[in-house]
């Protein structure tokens, strides 16, 4: 071989060598700009205080954890054959100091995405309530299986139980019913599009014992959409609010021995005391409640409107609002904020004369284009809101909830950090005052 031509094929192979390792970092920058560009989540659903802090129940992506490994798993679209990477977002159970320092956090070992809406410290630990993915094929219909979890005091499972009736189903809370067990309610419906007559879908309750065995069962509500959002155990049984159909908030109650007998057919069981629907919500139906002295006190988002359209239907014009029931179940009013936009509450709690609720600004986004939550109070001496604090950040700001502990506390998430790349949604765990 030539000098020459020896020179020359050296040129040419340190040249591919560059282009290649050109590609290579073209690549890496590529992967880099698709991954800031997907939000990662990190999200409160529920606290509890235990001796030395809090305990806390939500949803990550565990993108900046130390702790818990961040997950991704692979999917083909069956439409388009079309595979993506996909960062999956694990339910998540941490422990916080007194001063909201993280401690530990943990998750639970699936293999596709999971979520906890309640806790609730039971005798050796904690038990965990929410839903997962657990198969493949759930992932293009978009459905879920309930699950329950217990925990030890550090945080490492104990066991676990997964429990559907229909396709979609989740649990949103847990109690204890105060005989060593524990009550989860929750929701169990058809997927879109499914149809059929099933009788025991809908808003569902659970009994189970501290080992995680099922002792009793029930249900109420439209197997397309009814859901039970919250629960209040009262001496002679259960009273839950949620939703039954479209637009149709429900208050019911159920006995303390409410398991459905199995040769029962009927919708309402003789488990079930009675039930009041409230044709006036939005499609969440109510999220939460209170009682005192008898009264059952309901938020979510009320139909303020009278108007009709042209065919003499109603035009539904949605407040943040509570609705009233007697604790035997008769209606006794309603009250909203008064604000022409769509606002809803979606937690309430006591606080002495007052209700302390927190809700969302502005949820069709007519206004602008973040999403606020605000905080808000009701006396119950005068039936009248006042003293409205707005929760802002430069970006979304959303409070799941707001829970009485030893003090007053907020979680949720707060879509921070943003730039071009994307943004990052970070945990919400803060003392709630009002300032006088």
């Amino acid at each position: 071989m030539k000098k020459k031509d020896s020179k020359l094929l050296k040129k040419l192979f340190i040249i591919c060598i560059v282009i290649i390792i050109v590609e290579l970092i073209a690549m890496l920058i590529m992967k880099i700009v698709r991954e800031r560009n997907i939000d990662h989540l990190d999200a409160i659903n529920d606290i509890i205080k235990v001796d030395d802090g809090y305990i806390t129940v939500g949803v990550s992506d565990f993108n900046d954890s130390k702790m818990v490994d961040y997950k991704t798993y692979e999917y083909t679209d069956t439409t388009t054959n079309k595979k993506s990477n996909i960062i999956a977002n694990q339910s998540k159970i941490a422990k916080y100091d007194n001063n909201m320092n993280l401690v530990w956090e943990n998750t639970f070992d699936n293999m596709y995405d999971s979520t906890f809406y309640s806790v609730l410290k039971v005798d050796g630990g904690y038990i965990a309530v929410g839903s997962l993915v657990s198969r493949y094929e759930q992932i293009e219909i978009n459905v879920r299986d309930a699950l329950i979890v217990k925990y030890d005091n550090n945080g490492k499972m104990i066991w676990h139980k997964i429990y559907h009736v229909l396709s979609d189903t989740e649990f949103y809370k847990v109690i204890d019913d105060g005989d060593n067990n524990v009550v989860v309610i929750g929701q169990s419906i058809y997927e879109n599009m499914e149809v059929g007559s099933h009788i025991t879908g809908g808003g569902i309750i659970v009994r189970y014992d501290k080992d995680g065995n099922m002792l009793a069962h029930n249900n109420y509500g439209g197997n397309k959409s009814g859901s039970f959002n919250d629960i209040v155990k009262v001496n002679d049984g259960y009273i839950i609010c949620g939703k039954d159909a479209s637009n149709y908030g429900i208050v019911i109650k159920f006995k303390k021995d409410f398991d459905r007998d199995p040769k029962d057919n009927n919708l309402i069981t003789k488990k079930l005391m009675w039930q009041r629907s409230y044709a006036n919500t939005d499609n969440i139906g109510f999220s939460g409640m209170v009682i005192k002295n008898n009264i059952i006190y309901t938020v979510g988002a009320i139909n303020t409107s009278t108007e009709k359209d042209k065919d003499g239907k109603d035009i539904f014009k949605y407040d943040a609002g509570i609705v009233l029931h007697n604790t035997k179940g008769k209606y006794i009013g309603k009250y909203s904020i008064g604000e022409d936009v769509h606002h809803r509450f979606n937690s309430v709690i006591l606080d002495n004369d007052d209700l302390i609720l927190t809700g969302l600004l502005d949820i069709d986004n007519r206004k602008k284009d973040k999403q606020d939550s605000f905080v808000i109070k009701y006396s119950l001496k005068n039936n009248n809101f006042y003293d409205k604090k707005v929760l802002s950040d430069k970006n979304d700001y959303i409070v799941s909830k707001i829970v009485e502990l030893d003090k007053k506390i907020l979680v949720g998430t707060s879509k921070s950090n943003c730039s071009l790349y994307g943004c990052e949604y970070e945990p919400v765990i803060k003392e709630f005052k009002y300032e006088k």
